[in-house]
């Protein structure tokens, strides 16, 4: 790795790719937010690249949201489902997935945090994502099947863990970037 009082934008996106596949060693902070801004710059053009080359959206909303069906719901799902997978977004964000993470190891090791910390705080949006669309086709199968007092319940269930899922990302990524930004646990140089 370059020394991190030279080190540049490139230099950090490059060793980013080189070391990949690495959990080892320490990553220091100005490599970190390269890395960051890297991804985030990525992710801004592969989402403007799907916004200029990809059809719109085939989303259609009820107006009247208090008669909405399960059908409905399960439609909205499918089609923000099948919409948001074949997209460039989708596929720089899975390509930057691994490098992301190995470098969230290795930054977290070097700020003094758990490794299983960084795994954990890297894996909640994917599976808060899947867990979301599958609390929604479950929303739409209670709503198919009517909604009464026997299972009022249920639906206030789905609606808590939902809110329990979009806390779950937000406590992550606040931990993500705290612990990011801890300076490094010992004084020598890495």
């Amino acid at each position: 790795m370059t020394d991190s009082a030279r080190l540049t934008f490139v230099d950090a996106v490059i060793d980013g790719f080189r070391d990949w596949r690495s959990t080892s060693g320490t990553a220091t902070r100005p490599a970190f937010w390269y890395w960051f801004l890297f991804t985030a710059l990525a992710s801004i053009v592969a989402s403007t690249i799907d916004s200029v080359f990809l059809a719109p959206s085939a989303l259609v909303i009820p107006e009247n949201v208090d008669a909405v069906t399960g059908v409905q719901i399960r439609e909205i799902l499918d089609v923000t489902l099948s919409e948001s997978i074949w997209t460039v977004s989708t596929l720089v964000t899975i390509a930057l997935f691994i490098p992301t993470l190995t470098l969230t190891i290795r930054r977290f090791r070097e700020a003094g945090s758990a490794v299983v910390l960084a795994w954990a705080v890297h894996l909640v949006g994917p599976i808060s994502t899947v867990a979301l669309f599958s609390l929604g086709y479950s929303t739409a199968d209670l709503i198919e099947t009517g909604i009464s007092d026997a299972n009022a319940g249920n639906v206030l269930v789905i609606a808590l863990a939902m809110l329990g899922l979009v806390v779950a990302n937000l406590a992550a990524f606040i931990v993500w970037v705290v612990v990011a930004a801890r300076p490094a646990t010992s004084a020598e140089p890495r």
